[in-house]
């Protein structure tokens, strides 16, 4: 991983004295305190001490200036002071630019306190991902991401939807809060995914592995994703310029996907500005050698930044950001015989549709727009930081389909049974608009008590979320042109829950205590939550499908969220800690709102006013190293939920024998494992230099309340790689082995459940930088062509024996390569 040099706010108090300390040594800084800071100004340090300016002399002549009557020692003495403040003063200027961490290899994690923090000296998992490491390893989407991530997966729709969300640690879907720039990201709702991010406007990607709900709140309950865009100052410090201009484009072979894209950025004077365009098309995901739905894919990302520096102190930033994907798919799996109707009753006869077209049309779409203020004072006696953001953001999917095919209809009477069949038409348009207003404040105050020098931060935020699911269906008899709005026995328009308003809101607080010198960080946190939700029950379209009437009621809910970590410094290089961290998810809408009856296929959904947060209880201990040739990481975690919603069949309704069904507060579910990594460089002060790396990630987990393993946890898997540097870094390679086991045959739940295989791929990754505006990257995958399916992709309990088990595959060989030009 190539470092993140950044200066830590964490030892605010201590870099005011490093960044002044020769500007506030005729102040009484002791000389041989700064002779201890390493790297900071050394050839400065050493001029002081060679004209006799320690502590010492400085004591020495101030206490001959009070009690010296020798007028003429006196004078000397004034004038050996005046000459150790010269000096001083002489080298201040240098001294006031912010000090920078120049030992190389440290990492810096924002996301897991909520403030720059050493990774080492972080409690708790937390994966760091930075642009250039995405870029090399020919990253393309979120699912990419995580390829060299035991112990984190992407799961992919092979058929239709692709990419759906990120799994932590056996904990899925909306239970792990995503964030682009601190903003939520959309819900993935019924299994249309969470991949509204491009990749290449990113500055970095971090992983919180476990709950993260004192500082995040709802949702957070498995882990965090946080994706940050790059600032104009990002780009302009990679040139060293006022202006960067670059172009990139990159193919991918498992889509036959080429990414374009463009980025401007300038600055003049206290303004900078900041311009990325990236557009791609392609077509559907390879797999190995079945036939699969043709698709093809558009794709569009805009990102703007107008950012002022106000001065020394204040900064604000300006940023839009529009995000498209066209997909369009002949779904050639769902072509054949299908149900249309199998509860027969008046009216409504036993029905088949013989299919013979299913095309569809879906498009994503996500903008937003925010703004923000940071304000920074190291000279304030209290409030060093502030940062607060206002923002809005609007996303919606939007689901077509069309379908053809003969209709059977069969009805029953005293002469038997009676078929027809008719050419038909079924149009079907589905939406989900999600809106999201909402702003954040973060303060941040440094101070001691006595020898404890404490980080204390805290804020609130606060959202209003608007969630629209509409739903419609047309079907055209062809041979009589009649229409219908009554489809596989629903009345269309309709929307399965009524439009809500959720308000979320959270206090936080967190304090960073280090003492003994630095040795030991106690680091404990909390946060209180209060969520709601808002139903429109007397919405017509909502109405049109509750038939039974169900009432959906308005729901309150308060949370405490505490946290509380400890980092030990066993030697400078040598850090263990553990974690205690609560987490929760409020009961969202699409559990506690839901209410329709489908007479189709006989069944009915009871809303349920009476649903409880979700919690969960995590535990987790480890050791983190960094040597000067080796970096290590070993974790064991525990973790315990409860009060999980699922929706289960509660009984059978007597009138006609329909299976009732209700989202509900279930049993506990426990999950533990344990995941280690490391780096172990042969040559680190060679030019060419070799290292080797791995990870590997174990977990098990059970739900309590039926004793059955839980089927969302992937099976031991890991990668060890082989990594090499030429000299100055201008070109690299690396080979990666990613070896997965066989998921054991006790840890699944339910019968005849698929189970693939372990597997073994091979990746050689390459970069070369032509010149220094000039650079290629080249990623071979899966070199041994070999046929594997990931579990992540099947984990929903598909039988061994579906047909469809083929279009899961991975793809055999494949390739990207990415050339990118600055000007």
């Amino acid at each position: 991983m190539s470092p993140f040099l950044l200066w830590c706010p964490s030892q605010a108090a201590e870099a005011d004295t490093e960044s002044n300390r020769f500007k506030t040594l005729a102040e009484g800084i002791s000389a041989s305190k700064l002779a201890q800071l390493p790297d900071l100004a050394p050839e400065a340090s050493g001029e002081v001490q060679e004209e006799n300016c320690s502590q010492e002399e400085l004591d020495r002549l101030e206490e001959l200036v009070a009690t010296a009557t020798d007028s003429e020692a006196i004078a000397e003495a004034q004038q050996k002071l005046g000459d150790c403040e010269a000096e001083a003063a002489d080298l201040a200027p240098v001294a006031d630019e912010p000090v920078e961490v120049t030992n190389e290899g440290i990492v810096i994690t924002v996301t897991g306190t909520r403030t720059p923090r050493a990774l080492q000296d972080s409690a708790g998992s937390i994966t760091v991902l930075e642009a250039e490491t995405l870029e090399q390893q020919g990253a393309r989407d979120i699912g990419d991401v995580v390829r060299y991530e035991p112990g984190v997966s992407v799961g992919r729709n092979a058929n239709r939807f692709g990419n759906q969300g990120f799994n932590i640690r056996g904990i899925g879907g909306n239970r792990v809060l995503i964030l682009q720039d601190g903003i939520r990201v959309p819900d993935n709702y019924v299994g249309r995914g969470r991949d509204f991010q491009d990749l290449d406007g990113l500055d970095r990607i971090e992983i919180v592995r476990g709950a993260a709900s004192a500082l995040y709140g709802s949702d957070a309950i498995g882990g965090v994703v946080s994706f940050t865009t790059r600032d104009p100052q990002g780009f302009l410090d990679l040139v060293d310029d006022s202006l960067y201009t670059s172009a990139k484009l990159t193919y991918d072979s498992t889509t036959d996907t080429l990414d374009k894209n463009f980025t401007l950025a300038g600055e003049e004077g206290d303004f900078q500005a900041l311009v990325s365009i990236s557009q791609g098309n392609g077509s559907e995901f390879e797999n190995f050698d079945q036939d699969i739905n043709p698709q093809e894919v558009a794709s569009l990302n805009l990102l703007g930044k107008l950012v002022l520096q106000a001065g020394d102190r204040n900064q604000f930033k300006l940023t839009g950001e529009f995000f498209s994907e066209d997909t369009d798919t002949e779904l050639l799996n769902e072509l054949g015989r299908t149900p249309f109707n199998v509860q027969p009753a008046p009216g409504r006869p036993l029905a088949f549709l013989q299919r013979d077209r299913y095309d569809t049309e879906d498009e994503k779409r996500r903008r937003r727009i925010s703004l923000t203020h940071n304000y920074e004072n190291e000279d304030s006696n209290w409030l060093q930081r502030a940062h607060w953001n206002l923002y809005y953001q609007d996303a919606d999917i939007s689901e077509q389909t069309t379908q053809g095919g003969i209709l059977q209809e069969t009805t029953f009477g005293p002469r038997g049974p009676r078929s027809t069949f008719s050419p038909i038409l079924r149009d079907e348009e589905n939406k989900f608009d999600q809106d999201i207003l909402g702003g954040d404040l973060q303060l941040e105050s440094n101070f001691f008590t006595g020898d404890w020098k404490h980080r204390l931060t805290y804020g609130f935020d606060l959202s209003r979320t608007s969630t629209v699911r509409e739903r419609d269906n047309t079907l055209t008899n062809l041979t009589t042109g009649a229409v219908s709005k009554f489809v596989i026995g629903e009345e269309f328009p309709n929307k399965t829950f009524p439009d809500t308003q959720t308000l979320r809101g959270g206090l936080f607080v967190q304090d960073e205590i280090e003492l003994a010198d630095g040795r030991l960080t106690l680091i404990p946190g909390l946060r209180l939550d209060y969520y709601s939700l808002r139903a429109d029950n007397d919405d017509p379209d909502f109405q049109r499908i509750n038939v039974d009437n169900y009432e959906v009621e308005d729901l309150d809910e308060f949370a405490l969220s505490p946290k509380f970590g400890i980092v030990g410094k066993v030697t400078p290089e040598l850090s263990a800690y553990f974690q205690y961290a609560r987490g929760f998810r409020s009961p969202p809408y699409d559990d506690a709102n839901v209410a329709f009856t489908n007479f189709a296929f006989g069944y009915t959904v009871l809303p349920n006013g009476d649903l409880e947060p979700e919690t969960s209880n995590n535990f987790e201990i480890g050791l983190k190293g960094r040597y000067s040739n080796f970096d290590f990481d070993l974790a064991a975690f525990y973790n315990r939920y409860d009060k999980f919603i699922d929706t289960v069949e509660i009984g059978t309704r007597e009138s006609d024998g329909f299976s009732i069904n209700q989202s509900q507060n279930l049993g506990e579910v426990r999950i533990w494992g344990l995941e280690a990594g490391g780096e172990y460089r042969v040559n680190p002060d060679a030019d060419h230099r070799f290292s080797l790396l791995g990870k590997i990630a174990w977990a098990q987990g059970d739900n309590l309340s039926d004793n059955a393993p839980l089927n969302s946890i992937s099976p031991l898997s890991g990668v060890v790689g082989l990594r090499y540097r030429g000299p100055e870094e201008r070109w690299g390679t690396e080979l990666i082995a990613t070896l997965a086991a066989q998921k054991d045959g006790d840890r699944v739940s339910g019968n005849n459940i698929f189970r693939p295989e372990g597997y073994i791929t091979l990746d050689l990754l390459s970069f070369y930088r032509i010149s220094d505006r000039l650079s290629l990257n080249v990623g071979l995958y899966n070199l041994l062509n070999n046929e594997y399916t990931r579990w992540t992709d099947v984990d929903s309990g598909r039988q061994a024996n579906d047909r469809l088990l083929n279009t899961f595959t991975q793809p055999g060989f494949n390739a990207t390569v990415g050339i990118k030009a600055v000007f």
